[in-house]
């Protein structure tokens, strides 16, 4: 089986790209709905969180509160290692996990946004990475999560820059909001495959 790294900023649109995959019958691994899964109140990512940060980062009910965790965590590059060192392994063992029950499958695509990050590089066979010009990656940061200009340009800021991962990147996917041709753009890669 070729394992696939998917990657881009925040804001690029991964989940366009992850959508028009599974629409072509691709199995994604989605590491957001895997670490959303250990940050469920009582599971491994939610227990060490809370051991590190304390219940600051809950909401009354006692579930993680992910806009204090958020302002957290890109307030503080401190604070955002931390949670990233305590969260990256966990979410790579089920990765693991899951691949192994897909290895008679030809291609399963991952979709890590910081994979370069977190140098999970010699993981995969091949890296994809989704881009998109910057305006139109802030534009989407404040409409989509609801936050400043000023914000959307610390968090874009905080990430590694975007040219930096397209050339560590084996594939680039443009996705500058026309989607048929990000549609087009990846199945051509998908047919060379």
């Amino acid at each position: 089986m070729k394992k696939i790294g998917l990657t881009g900023v925040m804001g690029a649109g991964k989940s366009s790209v992850i959508e028009i995959l599974k629409e072509a019958d691709v199995t994604v691994l989605d590491c957001d709905a895997i670490n959303a899964d250990l940050l469920k109140k009582g599971n491994k990512g939610y227990q060490r969180l809370v051991e590190v940060f304390s219940d600051d980062i809950l909401n009354e009910q006692k579930e993680l509160d992910k806009q204090k965790m958020s302002d957290l965590i890109f307030s503080d590059p401190i604070k955002k290692k931390q949670a990233e060192g305590i969260l990256h392994p966990l979410i790579k063992e089920e990765i693991s996990n899951c691949l192994d029950t897909l290895k008679n499958q030809k291609l399963a695509v991952v979709e890590v946004p910081l994979l370069f990050e977190v140098h999970w590089e010699s993981f995969f066979d091949e890296i994809w990475v989704v881009a998109a010009e910057r305006d139109i990656i802030l534009q989407r940061l404040m409409m989509y999560r609801h936050v400043s200009q000023k914000e959307a340009i610390r968090r874009l800021d905080a990430q590694m820059p975007q040219e930096e991962k397209i050339n560590k990147s084996d594939v680039v996917f443009w996705n500058n909001g026309d989607k048929k041709a990000l549609k087009q753009q990846i199945h051509d890669i998908l047919n060379k495959e």
